[in-house]
Order: C-alpha cells, then structure tokens, then sequence
C-alpha cells in the first residue's frame, strides 16, 4: 500500500494550503481526508477539507538533528556560529520536540546519543572539519567513514538524509561510503572546503526547497547550489552511487 491513505496523518506546509492557520511553524501535521491518484485532501483547523493538493508536498515524518563535531579550538567562533544559524532556521519550520542539537567530541558519545534518539529524525546535518576520507573529533582525531558506520548502525532503524555541512565530505572515499549505509537514505556534502556561511545558506536553501517546496531531496539539491553564491561545489550520493552534482 502507498503512503498517504485516507486516515493516515502528514506534514504539510502550511504556506500552500489555505485553512491551515496555525502560523507558528512552517510544517503542520494534520489528517489525510481523500486521496484521488497523486492528489489529497487534508484536514483543516476547521474540522473541514481542504482543495486538493499534490502529494509530493506531504512529508511523513520530519525531524532534525544537528551534529555539532567539537574540536576544542574552532568551536566558538566557526562551529557554534553555524549551528546556531541552521538550528534557528530549523525552530521556524518544526517544534522544538522534533528538533535537536548536540554536541559531541568523541565517537562513543555520538553512538551513545544515536542510539537513544535516532529514531525520532528524518534528517541529520554534520558540522566539524571535514575531509576527503574523514571527520575530525577532539578526542578520537580523524575518524572515517566505516567507523562512524558502525557507530549509527541500529538494528530496524530508519534511513535518514545526511547533509554534511564539513569541507570536502563530498568525495567517495566519505559521502560515497557513508551513503551505502543502511541507516544513510541520502548522503549530501560538499565537494571542496567551503565556509561557515555558504554552508549555512546552502543547507536552509535546501531544506526549504525540499520541506515546502515538494521538491524530491535530488531536485532540492540542485536548486540549493543554483541559489548559493560562489564556486563551492556539492555531491548528493545515494547507495554507494553518484547521483548528482552541482559543477
């Protein structure tokens, strides 16, 4: 059976359905009503329906998680900084008990807080200091992909799309590995270094286009690059495989 059947409740914007006028978050959950081939009709705050809408604008579950990798050295004025701005865009879009932050210096610790929350998100962005084949942590070093694998692993666990906000993570040697994961539905990073404020606004770009947009994560991708300034380039992976890129 297809998701979004009659009785079934989904996110939706609420900027594209008239009706729905709790403004104090950008997604909505509320309750599918009809659906009529790639059409539904949704609940409004009236108890009525609403017009018909595309699916491609429902999202079935949305949570974000805000990896903040800390160094000991660049965290207050480059790590902070960026996860403060894509962590305040994200409290515009969902309540707080479907977002969080956390910060981690170790590859235990992440495991740990992984395996006691992952299953409430959707989406996961990494901020640290990246490479072609790694991700720095204060206390282990350089850490790569098979590693980290190994630490997200969770038995029934549901695919996520990681965004990667670390210099050079795009390469195969990292995002092409980590995306074979069976926790990674999409892996996205960039493909050089890139700075705090291009990756900030690359990332919100993003999920705007794909949260209230409707775009699919591969046509987000690249309306995200066509929007940010510069020469930065990005790699979105998915199975082990290349599936697009911005230069």
């Amino acid at each position: 059976m297809s998701e979004f059947n009659p009785g079934e409740r989904a996110y939706v914007p609420v900027s594209r359905v008239d009706g729905l006028d709790s403004w104090d978050f950008a997604l909505q959950q509320t309750e599918i009503l009809e659906r009529e081939a790639n059409s539904v009709k949704v609940k409004l705050d009236d108890g009525t329906a609403s017009d018909w809408i595309g699916v491609s604008l429902l999202h079935k579950k949305v949570g974000v998680l805000i990896i903040n990798i800390g160094d000991l050295s660049t965290e207050e004025y480059l790590m902070d900084p960026l996860a403060k701005s894509v962590g305040q865009f994200c409290k515009l879009l969902i309540p707080d008990d479907q977002f969080r932050q956390i910060r981690v210096r170790s590859l235990e610790e992440l495991k740990i807080l992984w395996h006691k929350e992952q299953g409430i998100y959707s989406h996961v962005i990494w901020i640290g200091h990246g490479k072609s084949n790694g991700i720095h942590f204060a206390v282990d070093g350089w850490v790569g992909p098979e590693k980290i694998k190994r630490a997200l692993h969770v038995r029934g666990g549901t695919k996520k799309t990681y965004i990667s906000l670390c210099c050079k993570n795009g390469y195969r040697d990292f995002g092409g590995e980590l995306s074979r994961s069976t926790m990674c539905k999409n892996f996205i990073g960039p493909f050089h270094s890139v700075d705090g404020a291009t990756a900030s606004q690359f990332c919100q770009t993003f999920l705007t286009k794909h949260f209230l947009g409707g775009s699919t994560p591969k046509v987000s991708f690249r309306e995200a690059r066509n929007a940010t300034p510069g020469n930065v380039s990005f790699r979105l992976w998915k199975g082990g495989g290349l599936e697009s890129t911005t230069d």
